[in-house]
Order: C-alpha cells, then sequence, then structure tokens
C-alpha cells in the first residue's frame, strides 16, 4: 500500500455498513407471560444478545388506602432492591442460572461495593435508596449525650427517623408508595446486578432458536423486610406484611444485534467438535442456621458447605439475628446483615485450613478478607460495620439510632489470579468445604451514671446465615446433524 493510499485510508470517513463493528441496539418493553402477585415470568426472543442494561421495571402499590395513610416507604438502605427474592433464567428445561436471596447478594455486590456517591446518585433514581449519614450536632435534653455520634442525615438521606427515643418528628423525603400504582415512582434495576452471568458477557439468545428463553421474577411477599411505615411514635417503623403489592411489572429489554456474518461466525463454532461454551460465575445460596447462644460465653459452630467437585472462586456469608424484630433494626429491615459483639471465624478447605495464624477475629482484618473477594471495598461506615463495644468506633454510634452493626459481612476468596473463569477458582475435592464460626455474645449493655443510655445491644439471638458460593457453570452449546442446536449446563 503506497502512502497516499494509507492516507486515503486514514482519512475516509465513510460508514462500511458491512463492518464487523456496527451494532444495533434492539429496545423493546415485554409483559410476563406468566404473572400472579408476586411471580411474574417472561419469555425472550431469539434473535440476538441480551444486553446486561436491560431493566427489570415495577411498582409497588400500597394495598389499600389505610396503609398508604400510613406513610409507606421503601427502606433507603436498599429500596426496591429489597423487594426481589428469587431470580431464575431457563434454556428450555435447563436451569442455567438460579438465587435464593438475590437482594442480599446483589446489595453486597453491586451496591456497597460502588462508593456513596455511585449508591446515591447513579443508583437512586433507579432503585430508590438513600442512606447518607452525618454527626448529631444537637439533641434534646433526653439525650444529650449522643451529641457527637454518627447519625443518618435527616436532610439528605430518605427518611428522617425523628428522635432516637421516640422517633417524635419522623419524616419522609423520598416517594410515598400509595394505593395508586399509577402515580408512585417507576422502579428499575438491570438485570446485570440480578444475574452473574451477564456481568462477563452479553447471552447469545441467538444459539438457542430450538429452545424457549424464560426469566422468571420473584419478589418477597414479606413487606416488613423492606419497607418502612411511618405512624405513631410507639410504631415500629416496618410495614406489617403483606402491606406492599407489586404491579405495572416488565421487562425493557436490550437486545444487541450484530451484523449477519458476526453472529454467523458464533453458530459455525457450534459445529465443531466442542461446540460452543459459554463460562460463567453462578451463585447458589446454602442457608443454616446457628442456635441462641449464652451471654459472655463462646459458642462455636461449624457450618459444611457442599459443593463437592466444583471450581469455587468465592464464599460470601451473611447472617441476622432470628428472634430480633425491635425499632432498631428501622433503617435497614430484614436487609440487614447483622454483627456480633465479638466473632471470628476459620475455613477449611480440602482438609487445609485456610487461615495458617488461626481464626479471623480482627474486624479490620476481616473486612479485608471481604474486600479480597469483591474486588474493591465495602462502602461502610465503621459504626455500620462493627458493633463490639470494645472498639471506640462502634461507640460513636448508640444502637437505637439504627445504624450500629448493622451490615458486616464476611468473605473467603479461592481464586488463583488467573484473569479467566474456568480455571481460575479452587477445585473442592470429596469432602465439603468446612466454615467455622465463633461468637462471644452480650446481653444489653448499659452506661453508667445518673442517666445510664444503652451502648450496646443483646447478640445472643439466634442467626438465620445465607452462604453465597460463586462457583463455574459452563453452558455447551453443539449442533445436531438435524440441523438444531442441543445444550448442556455443568458445574465444573
Amino acid at each position: 500500500m503506497t502512502s497516499m493510499e494509507q492516507l486515503q485510508r486514514l482519512t475516509d470517513y465513510s460508514v462500511d455498513m458491512d463492518a464487523e463493528n456496527i451494532m444495533d441496539v434492539r429496545t423493546e418493553k415485554i409483559d410476563p407471560i406468566v404473572s400472579s402477585a408476586y411471580r411474574y415470568v417472561f419469555r425472550f426472543d431469539s434473535a440476538a444478545y441480551l444486553d446486561k442494561n436491560t431493566m427489570l421495571l415495577f411498582k409497588c402499590k400500597a394495598k389499600d388506602g389505610t396503609v398508604s395513610a400510613d406513610n409507606v416507604r421503601l427502606n433507603c438502605f436498599n429500596g426496591g432492591l429489597g423487594a426481589i427474592k428469587d431470580i431464575e433464567l431457563q434454556i428450555g428445561d435447563f436451569q442455567v442460572q438460579k438465587i435464593h436471596n438475590v437482594n442480599e447478594w446483589s446489595t453486597l455486590n453491586h451496591l456497597y461495593s460502588l462508593t456513596p456517591e455511585v449508591q446515591n446518585k447513579k443508583l437512586t433514581p433507579y432503585i430508590q435508596n438513600c442512606l447518607k449519614f452525618d454527626v448529631r450536632n444537637s439533641q434534646g435534653t433526653a439525650d444529650s449525650e449522643n451529641v457527637g455520634t454518627i447519625q443518618t442525615d435527616n436532610t439528605k438521606s430518605g427518611i428522617n427517623y425523628g428522635q432516637a427515643d421516640d422517633r417524635t418528628g419522623a419524616a419522609v423525603n423520598n416517594f410515598k408508595i400509595t394505593n395508586d400504582a399509577d402515580g408512585n415512582q417507576l422502579i428499575g434495576i438491570p438485570l446485570g446486578m440480578l444475574l452473574p452471568m451477564l456481568n462477563t458477557r452479553d447471552l447469545p439468545l441467538f444459539l438457542f432458536t430450538a429452545y424457549k428463553i424464560h426469566l422468571t421474577i420473584e419478589f418477597n411477599p414479606n413487606s416488613s423486610e423492606f419497607c418502612n411505615k411511618i405512624g405513631a411514635p410507639s410504631a415500629t417503623l416496618a410495614c406489617a406484611d403483606g402491606d406492599v403489592l407489586f404491579d405495572k411489572v416488565n421487562l425493557l429489554v436490550d437486545y444487541l444485534v450484530f451484523p449477519s456474518k458476526v453472529q454467523e461466525s458464533v453458530r459455525e463454532k457450534t459445529q465443531s467438535q466442542g461446540g460452543y461454551a459459554m463460562d460463567f460465575i453462578n451463585v447458589e445460596n446454602i442457608q443454616k442456621v446457628i442456635p441462641s447462644a449464652t451471654a459472655n460465653v463462646q459458642q462455636s459452630n461449624e457450618m459444611r458447605i457442599n459443593v463437592v467437585n466444583q471450581e469455587v472462586h468465592y464464599v460470601q456469608m451473611t447472617k441476622q439475628f432470628s428472634t430480633y424484630a425491635d425499632n432498631n433494626n428501622k433503617i435497614t429491615l430484614g436487609q440487614r446483615c447483622d454483627s456480633v459483639s465479638i466473632e471470628e471465624y476459620q475455613v477449611n478447605v480440602n482438609g487445609i485450613d485456610m487461615y495458617n495464624f488461626g481464626f479471623i477475629f480482627n474486624p479490620v482484618e476481616q473486612y479485608n478478607q471481604l474486600n479480597y473477594v469483591l474486588g474493591r471495598d465495602l462502602q461502610t461506615i465503621a459504626p455500620f460495620y462493627v458493633a463490639d463495644i470494645n472498639i471506640e468506633s462502634s461507640a460513636i454510634s448508640p444502637p437505637d439510632n439504627g445504624i450500629l452493626g448493622k451490615y458486616k459481612p464476611f468473605g473467603l476468596d479461592l481464586r488463583n489470579g488467573e484473569p479467566v473463569i474456568r480455571g481460575g477458582g479452587r477445585v473442592i475435592g470429596e469432602y465439603p468445604i468446612r466454615w467455622i464460626y465463633r461468637r462471644t455474645p452480650h446481653n444489653n449493655v448499659q452506661s453508667t451514671g445518673a442517666d445510664p443510655y444503652q451502648i450496646g445491644q443483646q447478640d445472643t439471638h439466634g442467626l438465620n446465615v445465607n452462604f453465597f458460593v460463586g462457583a463455574t457453570r459452563i453452558v455447551n452449546v453443539r449442533a445436531l446433524p438435524s440441523g438444531g442446536m442441543s445444550v448442556a449446563v455443568s458445574d465444573l
């Protein structure tokens, strides 16, 4: 090629419509093919790629006028994300991905791993969360000791919870949930926040023309776990279960349509001996229960995570007190992950303790281990993470403000440093992962003096534990002699 030809090529600004980098985005709003009060099933068109920015849209609706009159609001911790209980993607009869308690997993991996600015400026218009903090600079006479402590920002957060003691003056700043869905705020959640499969690739739906592709969304019927209700000062600040329903549920789908020769090249791979393989991180939810404990006595619990013969990338642990229903949960409600005054853990994988220096007991190290899993820092303030009254950061936020120790997940990173999915984790042998959790809880702790106040809440209650295990999953697509395609889903 001569210099002049090179120059002409560089300065040719005409569009080549046959170029492989030309892509069309087709956006469609689709309604569910099956629906009930809390379960909605959608069917995708199998003609293009499915983009991760495809949006789940819905509105919350109060069941009647009596409920809406009590000032119902989405919690400001994770907003509408807390309403999504389960999600399932199915290709034909194959369950490609299903995550139970996906609200908890997504809150950790896609919300509180982002900076507060992104949480409150970018995501708030979508999921209607808004949680900001400030330092208390004035207070009533009865609570004058709390001046200088960290609390929710009553001006900028979604809900002003009023005084710490009786919630006098409680108000709302975000959108009211009425019994008229048309007038309520629309909530949008990108599918990439709910389906890990879409985090690593766009899904080639056109390979599955012989199969029906379904997405199932299940909402949480227990509205007390994700919605506040501001009423009289004696109210719990949580809705009753069944107070909130769902309406206007649909998908705003982004189909990515590439030139035919691009999609044909992918189809051609299915003609090869190995076919076309898609690997991704599948997330499995495993639930455990820890019984109640005795105050100031160490309790040890071994929980087995049965993921034998799978390649595991990480394990995350969230936990909630099973019988802890008081107004100290007013901010996070059932979306919280409770911290215990003194807690530690060790994990045994393939017969080897992962921490050769002993149990992970220091909150700083626990925080650090979780960050290895997330790939970035967990974005919470210190009192939100730590509830140990022996730690100074815990002492600057009294329990009754709803902040102290309300979000403390644990994590174990099993990746080997390889920048791939298949081959990037650790293969678990014939024995389950053993997660050993120890805690030394206490009863309510009061300050001393003429006017004592609560500085530590009781944490002897039983715990409901959720493990989220990220493991390699492979979808293989092969061409059949008849001209169709076969699909196989397997765990590595």
